[in-house]
């Protein structure tokens, strides 16, 4: 088997083949530019990442920057996930399991109110799998290792206003609010990838390698605007009434200034020591550039002092992708993704036990990824529910949110693989005690 065979076959990122090994987190990761992470902290997504239509008093709500000027005090955010994967094939199965940072983020209302200012910094995408296969070919056998590592970050800063807002009325009806907001983004990352032939010593081939990196940076931003008006209206101060809001958001296209390096060498293995015998292709530095589509986004939404539901959809056509980066090509193509989610929450009160102050919080969510492997797109399907607890009613408003995540992606169909993953979500929202005043310079009385 020549030189030119075995790249051949190293191109053709066969890593979901039915009788792969999985390893790493997931193995769909290395296509496109990972596993996109489209939810924000952890408030967000045990409510399956909604948050177009409706505003957290004590959150940054990620994608949706009017909500920024709801925000009742400054609050800091942060959280961890910790994922457990269960992959099955035609032939196979295997567990892995995985701890995300889920980033930070810091939120600053002020001006009365008027305004709100947030920023942070959260992963954007993930890339995270090791297969391994194995193929015989005339005079012996071949095993393929591939694996990857990166991810694209992002970090923002973003502001939001209140447009118009109507006189609360003397029973407490607040009538229409229109808040308006942009956020500025700077997504940075790079994505590395190993691909290996590996023979039998006895076989008298030399393994071939092929490492490279894909290195991006890219600013752009988004908007979005809310519509809030009541649905039902007081009657008496003491009367709980219910109140409508819709929500758009749009993500501007990026343009991404790339740089991709590569590297393919031969190497024979000797107990366990790797000999570079020869360097096949060097490419260092090329640059490039890759561009994104807009997004668009929907939401709808209903809540009163104790309930809250919304709905909402959001499309991006990562077909339209285009690279212009000499050397590098996608591993496979890309396709619309769509995403079609729904959240409730419900707090039964202000005051009395914990369990009682407590927030509880649900969601669905369906989407047809970007990838598509095999000329098979995928889809994924989850379901989240948990609890936001409050740490301190009585001096502070910081919360503690815990929760988990049900879901699968994928078919065993077309030699493919199916992912069952479970995760635990943990975090946590810090807001000043009572007598402190953050971002707030002090006065002379």
């Amino acid at each position: 088997m020549n030189r030119t065979a075995v790249l051949l076959l190293l191109t053709n990122l066969g890593i979901v083949a039915a009788t792969a090994q999985s390893v790493g987190d997931s193995p769909y990761s290395a296509y496109g530019f990972g596993d996109l992470i489209y939810t924000g902290q952890v408030s967000q997504t045990l409510m399956a990442g909604t948050g177009l239509a409706i505003s957290e008093p004590y959150s940054v709500i990620m994608g949706n920057p009017a909500s920024y000027a709801s925000m009742a005090r400054p609050v800091f955010e942060t959280g961890i996930a910790v994922r457990t994967t269960h992959t099955t094939s035609a032939l196979t199965s295997s567990t892995q399991k995985d701890t995300e940072f889920m980033g930070f983020s810091i939120g600053v209302p002020f001006a009365n109110g008027k305004w709100g200012l947030a920023l942070g910094l959260t992963p954007f995408s993930e890339v995270d799998y090791s297969t391994t296969s194995n193929a015989a070919f005339d005079g012996g056998t071949v095993k393929y290792d591939y694996t990857g590592s990166g991810g694209l970050d992002r970090a923002f800063f973003g502001l939001g206003r209140t447009l118009y807002a109507q006189k609360v009325d003397s029973v407490g009806n607040s009538g229409t609010r229109i808040s308006l907001g942009a956020d500025f983004n700077f997504i940075f990352g790079s994505i590395e990838q190993t691909r290996d032939a590996i023979y039998s010593q006895t076989d008298g081939f030399s393994n071939t390698r092929i490492f490279s990196a894909l290195v991006l940076r890219a600013p752009t931003g988004d908007a979005s605007v809310m519509w809030q008006g009541d649905l039902t209206r007081k009657k008496h101060r003491d009367d709980d009434n219910w109140r409508w809001s819709v929500g758009a958001s749009v993500g501007f296209p990026a343009a991404f200034n790339a740089k991709y390096s590569s590297l393919v060498t031969s190497y024979t293995t000797f107990s366990g020591f790797e000999n570079v015998r020869d360097t096949i292709d060097d490419q260092q530095g090329v640059r490039g550039r890759v561009e994104v589509p807009v997004s668009v986004g929907l939401g709808f939404g209903v809540q009163n002092p104790n309930w809250a539901f919304t709905a909402e959809v959001k499309q991006r056509d990562w077909s339209a992708v285009n690279i212009d980066v000499p050397g590098y090509d996608l591993p496979a193509r890309l396709r619309a993704s769509v995403i079609y989610a729904a959240g409730a929450r419900f707090r039964p009160g202000t005051e009395g036990g914990v369990f009682h102050r407590a927030v509880y919080r649900a969601g669905l969510q369906y989407m047809e990824t970007p990838q598509e492997v095999r000329g098979t797109g995928l889809s994924s399907t989850m379901a989240t529910a948990g609890i936001s607890f409050p740490l301190n009613a009585f001096q502070t408003n910081s919360w503690l949110h815990i929760g988990g995540e049900f879901g699968q992606r994928g078919t065993t169909e077309n030699g493919l693989i199916q992912e069952r993953f479970v995760t635990l979500w943990i975090g946590a929202a810090f807001t000043p005690w009572r007598g402190e005043r953050w971002f707030t310079p002090p006065k002379i009385q």
